[in-house]
């Protein structure tokens, strides 16, 4: 079977390529995380629907690549492995640009550049490209033929509204996480300035910052005001849902400027784990 470029095909149709590459993405990150890491579903995704775009971005550079390369094995490899590569490192640094956060960190992972790409998804990337080459892409034309036109053009455009309220959810989302983010660090300069000066004090984090303040108040309350210790309850009973959400996705994301605070946030979520873990375990003795 003759394989048209994608450059050559209709935009709707291109689109609809996209968005399966993107939802591969999405099931091979939630499989891999899901058995050999988490041991449960987690959505990998960026968006709230089973997306991977940067898997979408990766699988179209790969169609982009020149006809001859794809009735060849080792040129397409590389060609593959390199494209990704490059299509991974920029998506990590414009994310970070624009979103001020490090979504992934392959700094633990020989290799890598800047902790944005590593040899090993390099690698992965070029069977990747081999993969689509030889044996997808001819599928998801066969698929797109028998659908015709109107049935492509349709969904293409169903598809396009939903990734478009997706991603301004998304959005919304960043913006509210950035915004409490900001909040948490505020929180714990205002500790850090009334009792920075004291032995007592511990100034790691905000979390760190009203613990130390809390358990103090014990001693001396006469020392600790009402309402700093109301601001505190609040604080402490607050779960950051909507952080967590992301962190859950992203377990090795990293900003600069609130570093301590997500290392706790860590730490908290995984104490309730343990917790609801050796609950789960305790009815079940029962």
């Amino acid at each position: 079977m003759t394989v048209v470029p994608i450059f050559q095909l209709p935009f709707p149709a291109a689109f609809l390529i996209f968005i399966m590459f993107s939802f591969f993405g999405w099931c091979s990150e939630v499989l891999y995380v899901g058995i050999f890491f988490e041991h449960k579903f987690v959505n990998r995704g960026f968006l709230h629907g089973p997306l991977c775009p940067v898997y979408g971005f990766g699988g179209v550079v790969i169609l982009l690549l020149p006809k001859e390369l794809y009735s060849t094995w080792i040129p397409l490899f590389f060609a593959s492995m390199i494209l990704c590569t490059l299509v991974e490192y920029f998506v990590s640094w414009i994310m970070e640009k624009t979103f001020h956060t490090r979504w992934w960190d392959y700094s633990h992972y020989k290799l890598n550049i800047n902790g944005r790409v590593c040899a090993l998804n390099s690698v992965l990337f070029g069977f990747m490209g081999l993969g689509i080459i030889r044996f997808v892409y001819p599928q998801i034309i066969r698929l797109l033929n028998w659908m015709g036109s109107f049935v492509i053009t349709t969904s293409a455009q169903i598809i396009a509204i939903a990734l478009s309220v997706d991603i301004i959810i998304t959005v919304r989302r960043l913006v509210d996480f950035n915004t409490t983010m900001a909040k948490i660090k505020t929180f714990g300069e205002m500790l850090k300035e009334n009792y920075g000066h004291e032995e007592w004090f511990k100034g790691t984090s905000a979390y760190v910052m009203a613990e130390s303040v809390k358990l103090h108040a014990q001693q001396e309350r006469e020392k600790i005001s009402k309402s700093i210790m109301e601001k505190i309850e609040q604080f402490q009973s607050k779960r950051q849902i909507n952080i967590e959400s992301f962190m859950k996705r992203f377990p090795t994301m990293k900003n600069e400027n609130y570093n301590n605070e997500f290392d706790e946030l860590k730490l908290k979520m995984k104490e309730r784990l343990e917790k609801i873990k050796e609950e789960r375990k305790a009815r079940l003795g029962k």
